[in-house]
């Protein structure tokens, strides 16, 4: 479960395991945006799905080599929802052009958070009490 919770004007995001980000009302502010925090947990679920499969397959590299960039932009005319997400995954230098390619197949069918994206989901607010 994560909690946002209004203290001294700011937003403070928390995990169970407790404070662990400050949100902001825009982008490129102290603290992460809403826009900032969604880009951040698909990108996250790509990085994690990524470095299980080369786990799975066993194939050795510097992880601190993988970079993911995940940027949003929204439909002309559209004021309230984001269009689109472009995932940019910089992989590990050993390897090849084709297993890559595969990567980038197995990670989008394994990430929960670009699955959740890609389909209409339920957002059920209610008041609490």
């Amino acid at each position: 479960m994560t909690t946002i919770q209004v203290e001294n004007g700011q937003n403070k995001v928390r995990n169970e395991a407790g404070f662990q980000v400050v949100g902001s009302t825009a982008p490129n502010q102290e603290g992460l945006s809403p826009k900032e925090l969604l880009e951040a947990a698909l990108g996250l679920c790509i990085s994690i799905s990524l470095q299980k499969v080369l786990a799975r397959d066993e194939v050795e590299v510097n992880v601190d080599e993988i970079e993911i960039q995940v940027t949003t932009s929204k439909d002309e005319g559209v004021t309230n929802r984001f269009g689109r997400f472009d995932v940019t995954v910089k992989f590990p230098s050993q390897l090849e052009d084709t297993y890559k390619e595969k990567l980038i197949a197995v990670i989008e069918r394994a990430c929960t958070i670009g699955n959740t994206l890609k389909n209409d989901v339920v957002i059920n607010t209610v008041e609490k009490v």
